[in-house]
């Protein structure tokens, strides 16, 4: 009798954890937005106009911070995408420079890293792949810096004495 008990359980737990997961990755889905370059992607995502979102895009409503709207906010999106990281990646590369974002930097790694500039705003994209299939995108915008930076100092390099 303990033996069918445990049985049943063995088969339900594993239905029972995976219904548990696939609630935990809910978010609001996105329509893809794109750039005025043909590349199959349409611009229907009303609420940001100046970045691309990938097809089959959900935004991870818990971890983001949108502050304005259109080509004029400032804050991070997550985004959780149906494709995975270099896919992904070669999106943001090509992409960003069809919204008119002049890249800074990029590197390509298990965590990838893209910067842009666009007049007085930068965005830094980070890519990374979701361990259940697809990738994770972090966007960040906020106003350039101007000026020094806090901290940097504008001391000059001072040398070491000589050792006569």
């Amino acid at each position: 009798m303990k033996r069918s008990a445990l049985h049943k359980y063995a088969i339900w737990w594993p239905l029972a954890a995976a219904l548990a997961l696939a609630g935990c990755s809910q978010g609001a889905p996105l329509q893809p937005t794109s750039s005025a370059a043909p590349s199959g992607i349409e611009k229907n995502f009303s609420l940001l106009t100046d970045i691309p979102i990938p097809p089959n895009s959900t935004l991870d409503v818990e971890r983001s911070l949108i502050l304005g709207d259109l080509d004029r906010w400032t804050g991070r999106i997550i985004l959780n995408v149906g494709q995975g990281a270099p896919q992904t990646f070669a999106l943001y590369q090509t992409e960003m420079t069809n919204f008119g974002w002049d890249p800074i930097m990029s590197v390509q790694a298990e965590v990838s890293v893209l910067s842009f500039t666009r007049g007085e705003r930068a965005a830094t994209v980070q890519i990374e792949n979701r361990t259940l299939g697809g990738s994770t995108v972090s966007v960040t915008v906020a106003p350039r810096q101007s000026g020094p930076v806090p901290g940097a100092g504008t001391s000059s390099p001072t040398q070491a004495p000589s050792g006569r």
